[in-house]
């Protein structure tokens, strides 16, 4: 299980990644997702997430990613981490953490 700075570090570096005004190089998305993937595998409620990650993970490391995919798998993730953040299991801080990282996700597909 990864520590709560490497969370908090995760959740800092994907919305850092987000504001910036031009969309992140394909190889900063890898090293971000390989990091999330650390956090959340095995976990049963972000299962889907694990499985949208490793699609997006893919689609950037093809020489040209296909951007209306990247985009669309961008969305998913955002609907299905605001759907684990309204989880009966899920309270306090982290809710306000996940809700900040729907808007990140959501910030990088409308970059593309």
């Amino acid at each position: 299980m990864a520590s709560h700075a490497l969370d908090q570090r995760l959740f800092d570096q994907t919305a850092g990644i987000a504001d910036k005004e031009t969309a992140p190089s394909p190889t900063d998305g890898v090293q971000l997702i390989s990091g999330w993937l650390n956090v959340i595998e095995g976990t049963k409620s972000t299962e889907l997430i694990e499985e949208k990650l490793k699609e997006l993970r893919s689609q950037l490391q093809f020489a040209n990613p296909d951007t209306d995919r990247v985009r669309g798998l961008l969305l998913d993730l955002a609907d299905h981490t605001e759907l684990v953040s309204q989880g009966s299991a899920i309270e306090g801080p982290i809710v306000q953490k996940l809700e900040g990282l729907v808007d990140s996700i959501q910030k990088l597909a409308e970059q593309l």
